[in-house]
């Protein structure tokens, strides 16, 4: 997951400065963002508007996959597929929603976040999705 776009999703976004976090992951992604693979979306950029202190990149400043109609459309098969898998339980909505961003922009996902896996796990969901530090690892 190092040469294709990958989409960082709030999950990951907010362990980035995270002490605990792997250094050899840390400069993996920051390598990642300085080449410019590394990209925002809308629900990330409402996330971190909201006062909180950011990790060292603003998001902004990313490149930004902008949601499409035929991701809108992917997020509700998706979440059909999962209802029908009987896994969608507590998945947020807008998790559906990044995931169909994702893949209509040909992108991974970086997460922090097991619906993500269940994501990729229950659906035809057409990206990998990478989480940043081994679930639970991380505060």
């Amino acid at each position: 997951m190092s040469s294709t776009l990958v989409l960082l999703v709030a999950s990951a976004f907010w362990r980035l400065g995270s002490p605990q976090l792997d250094p050899g992951r840390r400069r993996q992604v920051t390598d990642w963002i300085a080449r410019g693979i590394v990209a925002a979306s809308t629900p990330l950029l409402l996330e971190t508007r909201a006062g909180r202190d950011l990790p060292p990149v603003d998001p902004g400043e990313l490149p930004c996959l902008w949601i499409t109609e035929r991701a809108e459309r992917r997020a509700t098969e998706i979440q059909q597929q999962l209802r029908t898998a009987h896994q969608h339980l507590g998945v947020p909505p807008l998790d559906y929603l990044i995931a169909a961003i994702a893949e209509d922009h040909g992108a991974s996902i970086l997460h922090y976040d097991a619906d993500f896996e269940r994501l990729t796990a229950h659906t035809d969901l057409a990206v990998p999705a990478d989480a940043l530090a081994p679930l639970g690892s991380l505060p």
